[in-house]
């Protein structure tokens, strides 16, 4: 399904080319920055999207393995999977700026990666709102112990390829790169959802470069 993408948060775009928690107050330069790559990034991208509801118990008992996923799901009898592309549009305009600005394509993958994370918030809230349910967090391949393994079963299950063009290259990439795949539990009726980071089920925490950046997986630290 095709997805109109408006806008592009700032500071979402600030954080990631950084990679670090946001300076206060924002420097202008970066701002600046994060508002021309926002512009060229929604003038070529054309985001889609795809999500299937499932049983949960059958893809636990397949390929949603580890004890993270198994956490995460914990009291949803349903579940979302999703994927989700910008295109290869935006894979191309930041390969040919790689060639001449490497501080540009920094900044234009700053801003793909807020992108497609903000198409992501912004399907999560509409199936919220269409299933009148509260819903877990988004959770990926390569989060926690969930392994990166699982990736085709993930596409397979959405026919991700046929539906939005989305595929896994021989290295086992997501194609085009500014994709995501996610599983979103569906909490029972009258259940809220946890206000808890993400950053707080995956048994990588203590290790996390990230983390110890300040970076955190979960909003509500930002």
């Amino acid at each position: 399904m095709l997805f109109s993408l408006k806008q592009i948060p700032i500071p979402e775009i600030v954080r990631y080319a950084l990679g670090t928690a946001l300076p206060s107050p924002i420097p202008q330069e970066f701002l600046s920055l994060a508002q021309n790559a926002a512009q060229e990034i929604l003038s070529c991208c054309q985001p889609k999207y795809h999500l299937v509801r499932y049983p949960v118990q059958p893809l636990l008992d397949s390929f949603l393995t580890g004890e993270d996923i198994r956490r995460h799901l914990s009291g949803c009898s349903d579940c979302v999977l999703l994927c989700a592309t910008l295109g290869s549009e935006v894979d191309a305009l930041i390969r040919r700026t790689q060639v001449t600005d490497m501080a540009k394509t920094l900044w234009l993958d700053a801003a793909a990666s807020a992108a497609i994370e903000q198409v992501c918030d912004e399907v999560q809230l509409d199936i919220a709102q269409r299933l009148e349910r509260s819903l877990t967090t988004r959770f990926s391949c390569g989060y926690g112990d969930l392994p990166l393994s699982a990736q085709p079963h993930f596409l397979s299950c959405l026919d991700a390829g046929r539906k939005i063009g989305l595929h896994l290259s021989p290295s086992g990439m997501l194609v085009p790169i500014k994709s995501v795949t996610a599983v979103i539990g569906i909490l029972p009726e009258g259940a809220a959802a946890s206000h808890s980071d993400s950053c707080s089920i995956c048994n990588l925490r203590e290790n996390c470069q990230l983390r110890r950046k300040g970076v955190f997986c979960g909003k509500d630290h930002q």
